[in-house]
């Protein structure tokens, strides 16, 4: 598979809440940067879809940079998103860049970083 399509799917478990797909795509050791600036993990990331504390009802790719090298990646995508974030209703522009890694074949986000974009 690559880079653009291990994007897609990232993005299509982000939008139905697929655990089991996002666990196959984010690397164990996994580091991200929320908009609010919080640190979280790849078992933080998981366990706010699992417990729904984190829904996302919406996410409409506007903009998507994909750049590989070898067994390294870049993904720079800007969306609209629309989500339920600890029972609040949340609607923003997105700018998530990635930083991903291929092991055994596939693909998985090592890094990652999510801010508002005005």
């Amino acid at each position: 598979m690559d880079l653009h399509t291990a994007e897609r799917q990232l993005q299509a478990a982000q939008r139905g809440g697929d655990v089991e797909a996002l666990d196959a795509l984010l690397h164990p050791r996994v580091v991200g940067a929320g908009p609010d600036g919080a640190i979280f993990s790849k078992e933080d990331d998981l366990e706010s879809h699992r417990s729904g504390a984190l829904r996302i009802t919406n996410l409409v790719e506007e903009s998507l940079d994909v750049q590989e090298d070898g067994e390294t990646g870049m993904t720079r995508m800007v969306a609209a998103v629309d989500a339920v974030q600890g029972g609040t209703v949340v609607s923003a522009r997105l700018r998530y860049t990635r930083l991903w890694v291929r092991e055994d074949g596939r693909w998985q986000v090592l890094a990652a970083t999510i801010v508002p974009v005005r």
